[in-house]
């Protein structure tokens, strides 16, 4: 893309800031701005990789002002919208496993990527644990399976061609060019389901969405979710706390009791007693530093 916008024969050194942000705003057109920001990233990388070998001797995307596009959007599918779906999938399901793959996403919350490239090695059937090696953050992940999902893949181990030898879930068939290859495209047969059952706004990648909206909804923490999605902190799930059934509501219940003065309504303070007495007839303490030291000291006064 930076290739077609700039003169690949240009010199870096006359690559300028204006030049980028008439690349970037021409880009906001076309895509979302998340992803002209993406792209801007790259350019970023470039250059400070050429400003590493010398190549370069400073980075003009650095006076650009990415867009920040907030993406923590959440869509999640009513069960109707899911029964809907799921009707509409079945007559374009062909080949693809189109609903079975919907099904395990649903319940596992795996990125497509992991999900459409699984292989049989990954499912760990005794401890039912799907455990993929290897996720986007280079981190292995391991994903309990709950009865939907384990019957899925039985169901699916039970039905494979033996005669392929394929590694992978989901494969194309012996009669297909692509034989054993993983089936990495279901473009088609989503989008024309999602059409024939009326659902808008929605994604693949919104079924991981959906996954952990249900989680939250029925009751399960943020902790769990975070590690069942696999990511390290609370940052990125807390965009689904407010769909937890209790969110807050015990927090602020307890000013209905609250009583200024009453036991244990001070505020704690480390290694110092409960207040006690009349707060407005307390005296100020005076501090004072004698010259030379390096310590302020309670005066006489005080």
């Amino acid at each position: 893309m930076w290739e077609r916008e700039l003169d690949p024969g240009q010199l870096l050194a006359r690559v300028t800031a204006a030049q980028i942000e008439g690349v970037k705003l021409r880009r906001a057109e076309k895509v979302e701005r998340s992803t002209a920001d993406k792209d801007l990233g790259v350019l970023k990388a470039f250059f400070n990789w050429s400003m590493d070998r010398g190549l370069a001797a400073t980075n003009p995307v650095r006076k650009v002002k990415f867009f920040h596009a907030n993406n923590e959007r959440i869509r999640y599918l009513k069960d109707e919208e899911w029964d809907r779906l799921r009707a509409a999938a079945l007559k374009h399901d062909d080949r693809s496993r189109l609903v079975d793959k919907m099904v395990l996403a649903r319940h596992t919350g795996l990125r497509r990527a992991n999900l459409f490239r699984a292989e049989w090695i990954w499912v760990d059937w005794l401890t039912r644990v799907l455990r993929v090696p290897r996720t986007k953050n280079n981190q292995a992940h391991a994903v309990p399976l709950n009865d939907t999902a384990y019957a899925t893949l039985k169901r699916l181990y039970a039905e494979r061609d033996p005669e392929l030898d394929s590694p992978y879930i989901f494969v194309h068939p012996q009669d297909s060019r692509h034989a054993g290859k993983a089936v990495l495209d279901v473009k088609t047969a989503f989008h024309t389901a999602l059409k024939d059952a009326g659902i808008v706004d929605f994604t693949w990648h919104d079924f991981r969405h959906d996954y952990a909206s249900r989680l939250v909804m029925a009751g399960v923490s943020l902790r769990a979710v975070a590690e069942l999605l696999g990511h390290k902190g609370l940052r990125m799930v807390m965009r689904y706390a407010h769909l937890s059934p209790g969110y807050l509501s015990d927090e602020v219940k307890k000013l209905d009791t609250f009583t200024l003065g009453a036991p244990g309504t001070e505020r704690a303070t480390k290694g110092q007693r409960a207040p006690t007495g009349d707060w407005s007839r307390a005296k100020v303490v005076k501090f004072s530093k004698k010259i030379g030291s390096p310590h302020w000291t309670i005066s006489a006064t005080g």
